[in-house]
């Protein structure tokens, strides 16, 4: 997409010589910025505009023209995108509304400019948006006006031209700026995916921030993220109801399960943000040196702030080593009337001072189980500062910088104050220097988090090969919910262990069937019309005896007559003893089959403690799902309960893993409960959707 951010030529269309003309401003911003390329001018009066020359049409210009910027009513693209296609224009910006985030009628262009485009290979950004900009050649093409900063590293995408800009501005309050810029708006041609590839393989892109309402492509987002050595921040708007509904009034968006964009980013390597203020606030630390791990030094003039800090960090996940001998008898020679014990966190209280403050990091960065620092401190002005305090209370940003370079670990300063006094701190430095503590402390994590990430992977693009059975035997089921026998009977050629079952018709089926498998046993009805089985009173279990089986068989026979539902009875061995959790999938339409896994049984939509991860799975992906519940503890025997057979469950979670990314037409299936034992586990009940 060369073109598009360094283009040799523009051509702005519906510009006018109009006060109100909102085109001009993109004029206006070309200009400002010395675009050194051409610019033309596109209305069918024809005319000038701020020394730029207005054509009729796009075909009457008699130069090359590499990217139209479109800024005219909806009803006028269709014929634009005609006049593009003869002028041999393959790139557009078209930033006009008026398409499917506002009527059924403008739904319906939007369809029309879409396929022209497609038919003509014509790719465009938009509509409804603030179209691209690069900052390093002056191709500025929003007509929001965009006062010119020095180009910097940081790329940014937005499905919101507003928000990207507030992004952009933002970033200049650290001393950092936009490199290049997209406003996605509804995305009908290029999107996240598109633009995510260009910023990654872009050479002056050095950090990516996101803004998006949602993921169309999601499996390709994912892919093209896990090849990323760049650090990728997104901040995901629409992950409520309200905000869904606003988010197609506003940008057409669709709407993405939240939990299972997480679990994707996570698998990318993606940075996820809360709050949108996290996108600017956060890209300086990440041209800090590597934050290898989660020890640090933190210091502070004050008590409070130490203690406060300190809860904050360790929030966080951050940890404080003690201070070395070398280190605390530095400090401690600085004392003046030693009434405070240096340890880490680290009060300065009684040897604060500026001196202190920089020896103190010095010392600190210096030992080895020491990842970074932060500075905690509370400022008045500095022109507030006068006598001795002028120097011992100056500012410590400016000398930072030697010290973060010699020992090459990040130290961030928190200044708690309102953000002007901060900036006066901060000054023109490259360090990062926050007004609040929670703030300076996330930004931290943030950066840890990304420094040691596991390896970004993307799921596998080949569907796994099942064995020849199982392939047959999905391949002849009907569309709708499979139950009973005939999903025990997928899971069993699939290679997962099931518990063993009868299936039976009539009393004296089952009585046979119970002294086969050996009592206890279990009997449940079997009908694709029952699927939770305890809410229908269609389960019976710890069945002892045949007249416990005869009366079992009598009671859910009842059932079917109540409920007006047909099925036959299934005898099981019962299984007693493990621990029962759930292994589902769904496919997600922008991101394919989802694994889920968690503690299952009745406890499933109590907790709610379950974990996804794009399908199919390895086995330490799988390992990894597995400790990554809350109740991972009682899976490894806690409170001196028999550990559960681990390898077991993630052999089980790989192979249903490789059942659901085989066949697309699995659309939904869980296996609740799974009960994993000290030795071997076993699916206990089981239901399948087939589309």
């Amino acid at each position: 997409m060369d073109k598009l951010f360094n283009p040799k030529s523009v051509a702005i269309v519906g510009i006018s010589d109009n006060p109100k003309n909102m085109a001009r401003m993109i004029l206006m911003n070309m200009q400002n910025w010395k675009f050194g390329g051409k610019i033309y001018g596109v209305n069918p009066r024809g005319g000038e505009v701020s020394g730029v020359k207005v054509y009729p049409s796009l075909s009457a210009i008699r130069g090359k023209v590499d990217v139209a910027v479109v800024l005219s009513p909806a009803q006028t693209v269709p014929g634009i995108l005609d006049d593009a296609k003869k002028k041999g224009i393959e790139y557009l910006c078209i930033e006009t509304a008026g398409f499917s985030e506002f009527s059924e009628e403008g739904a319906q262009l939007g369809e029309l400019i879409k396929k022209k485009a497609a038919d003509y290979g014509i790719k465009f950004v938009g509509p409804n948006g603030l179209g691209a900009m690069n900052a390093r050649t002056g191709a500025v093409y929003p007509f929001s006006f965009i006062a010119p900063f020095k180009p910097g590293c940081v790329s940014i995408m937005a499905q919101s031209g507003g928000v990207g800009i507030s992004v952009m501005n933002g970033l200049l309050e650290h001393n950092i700026s936009a490199n290049k810029f997209v406003s996605l708006g509804n995305k009908y041609s290029l999107d996240e995916v598109d633009f995510l590839k260009y910023y990654i393989e872009d050479e002056t892109t050095k950090i990516i921030l996101c803004y998006l309402e949602s993921v169309q492509r999601g499996r390709e987002f994912v892919e093209a993220a896990a090849s990323s050595v760049k650090p990728i921040l997104v901040f995901k708007a629409n992950t409520t109801e309200v905000g869904a509904r606003q988010a197609v009034s506003h940008t057409s968006a669709l709407v993405n399960d939240d939990k299972v964009l997480d679990a994707a980013m996570k698998q990318a390597g993606i940075i996820r943000v809360q709050r949108l203020e996290h996108l600017y606030h956060f890209a300086r630390i990440f041209l800090q040196p590597p934050m290898m791990g989660n020890r640090i030094s933190l210091l502070s003039p004050a008590g409070g702030f130490v203690v406060m800090s300190s809860d904050c960090a360790e929030k966080h996940g951050f940890v404080f080593p003690p201070l070395s001998k070398e280190t605390q008898a530095a400090v401690e020679g600085q004392l003046r009337a030693g009434v405070i014990k240096v340890s880490n966190p680290v009060d300065l209280g009684d040897a604060f001072g500026t001196d202190t403050m920089l020896l103190t990091i010095d010392k600190t960065l210096g030992q080895k189980d020491i990842d970074g620092s932060i500075i905690v401190s509370a400022r008045r002005p500095l022109s507030h500062y006068k006598g001795p305090f002028k120097s011992m209370m100056r500012n410590p940003v400016p000398e930072l910088p030697p010290l973060i370079k010699k020992h090459n670990k990040p130290v961030i300063v928190a200044f708690i104050g309102a953000p002007e006094l901060v900036k006066e701190y901060r000054e023109d430095s490259e360090i990062p220097v926050y007004h609040s503590v929670d703030l300076a402390i996330e930004a931290l994590a943030a950066y840890r988090k990304f420094c040691t990430r596991p390896k970004p992977h993307a799921p596998s693009r080949r569907r796994p090969q099942l064995p020849k059975e199982a392939r047959r035997r999905i391949d002849a089921l009907k569309p709708g919910v499979v139950t009973g026998a005939a999903a025990f009977r997928i899971l069993k050629d699939a290679g997962i262990p099931i518990s063993s079952f009868r299936e039976t018709t009539t009393p004296d089926q089952a009585v046979e069937a119970a002294v086969r498998l050996g009592f206890p046993v279990a009997m449940k009805l079997d009908s694709s019309d029952v699927v939770h089985k305890t809410e229908f009173k269609a389960l019976h279990l710890n069945l002892r005896s045949e007249r416990e089986v005869l009366f079992a068989f009598n009671e859910l026979e009842k059932v079917m007559k109540e409920q007006g539902v047909t099925g036959k009875m299934l005898v099981q061995e019962m299984v007693n003893g493990g621990t029962e959790v759930i292994i589902g999938s769904k496919r997600d339409p922008q991101f394919g089959p989802v694994l889920m896994f968690g503690l299952g049984g009745v406890f499933v939509e109590t907790l709610k403690d379950v974990v996804f991860h794009l399908a199919p799975v390895k086995p330490y992906e799988a390992e990894h799902m597995v400790n990554s519940i809350q109740s991972a503890a009682l899976l490894r025997g806690a409170r001196g309960l028999p550990p559960a057979d681990i390898p077991a469950l993630v052999d089980s979670l790989v192979k249903v893993s490789h059942l659901v990314a085989a066949y697309p037409n699995i659309v939904e299936m869980d296996i609740n409960p799974l009960l994993v034992r000290e030795h071997g586990c076993s699916a206990v009940d089981a239901r399948f959707v087939i589309e």
